[in-house]
């Protein structure tokens, strides 16, 4: 079983200074809007790769402070891990002034985001805003998967990086007119290869998620993801080198449209993916909130049980306002199902009473501006 056994936050979004060391998991976090509660959440979803569960740009993440004048500082997060046989810290922040990647340590020695991940922490999280997931663009929906794949596979994150570095210099190339072929090439190059690669790993993470199956104690729908995306279809039909040639060909000789379009139309930026409830037959996108939403949670939790397995890690579970749009056995057993996780789990909300079935058996405190007022276990 891993715990998280302290958490420390500096000059992050509304917290100066936060030093918090959670009973046992699960913890249930209560407070008013815009006391700190999604923030908390969102600084431990940074100690893995990527940029959080807002999707936030590092110069949104320093403490605000209450000045006419922009005051550059500095931020840190550092959370301490135990398990079984061992502890570990990891820690993430800027220093004042320092532009581009945010630092990565691992017990005090810096090291790269992936390789912490790989080796010691993954997370998975749920927030409001998800609740759209399916009724909003694509990009949302490959940002959501992407998540799932990397908390597995770390190595994802950096090649889904290169891929999209490759198509951004590549649109910038074509608009501004430029027809050098010897630079396209080097650059559809890139999207080729890195581009197959986040397929398959996406392919992958779908194929794994739809054999795991059903939620065990039923309250959650069976769900079936189908993948829609050219690159996945060839394949299943062809090997990855093969499929790589294909996709450089289709680049070149899209070139002339790409650039009218202002975009590649093919690509592994192009990818998406459907939901669908097995029960019913009914996709995601028809359904109700509260189904989508249970669906949704389906997913996470079948994901959890994925990495979960064998010698896998599960992943800590950041879960904002989890309960909202689900009736009540839904959300009964979902805390009932969250009890069984062996690691952090964190759920939010703004009020302590829908989370009365965790009574006895969770930590509950309540935050107010960004400070611990009470910390106890009922």
């Amino acid at each position: 079983m891993t715990s998280l056994d302290r958490l420390v936050l500096a000059g992050f979004r509304n917290y100066r200074r936060f030093v918090w060391e959670p009973e046992h998991s699960p913890v249930v976090i209560t407070g008013e809007n815009g006391s700190g509660k999604t923030n908390l959440l969102e600084a431990l979803s940074l100690l893995v790769p990527g940029r959080g569960l807002r999707g936030a740009r590092n110069a949104d993440l320093p403490l605000r402070e209450a000045s006419d004048e922009p005051v550059l500082t500095g931020w840190g997060v550092t959370a301490r891990f135990s398990d079984n046989t061992s502890d570990f810290e990891v820690s993430t922040g800027m220093e004042a002034g320092q532009s581009g990647a945010r630092k990565f340590l691992l017990d005090g020695v810096q090291m790269r985001a992936r390789d912490v991940a790989a080796a010691n922490l993954s997370a998975v999280w749920l927030t409001p805003q998800m609740d759209r997931l399916f009724g909003e663009s694509a990009s949302g929906r490959r940002r959501f998967l992407d998540r799932l794949v990397v908390a597995m596979v770390p190595q994802h994150a950096p090649e889904l990086a290169a891929c999209e570095r490759a198509t951004a210099q590549r649109n910038r190339f074509l608009s501004e007119g430029r027809a050098d072929d010897v630079w396209l090439s080097g650059i559809e190059d890139a999207m080729a290869r890195h581009g197959v690669a986040v397929v398959a790993a996406r392919r992958e993470m779908v194929s794994r998620l739809n054999l795991m199956g059903a939620d065990p104690q039923g309250a959650f729908p069976s769900a079936h993801l189908s993948l829609l995306c050219p690159i996945a279809v060839r394949l299943d039909n062809e090997p990855a080198l093969a499929v790589e040639d294909w996709l450089r060909s289709v680049l070149r000789e899209g070139r002339a449209a790409d650039r009218q379009r202002g975009h590649a139309i093919v690509g592994a930026h192009r990818s998406d993916f459907t939901l669908q409830d097995l029960d019913t037959g009914r996709q995601a996108a028809e359904a109700s909130t509260g189904q989508q939403k249970a669906l949704l949670i389906g997913i996470i939790l079948a994901h959890a049980r994925l990495m979960g397995e064998g010698a896998g890690t599960a992943p800590m579970l950041l879960l904002d306002e989890p309960l909202v749009h689900l009736d009540q056995r839904r959300r009964e057993a979902l805390l009932a199902t969250l009890l069984d996780f062996q690691t952090p789990v964190l759920l939010t909300g703004t009020d302590r009473s829908p989370f009365a079935p965790l009574t006895d058996q969770a930590s509950f405190v309540t935050l107010r501006d960004g400070q611990l007022v009470t910390a106890h276990t009922d």
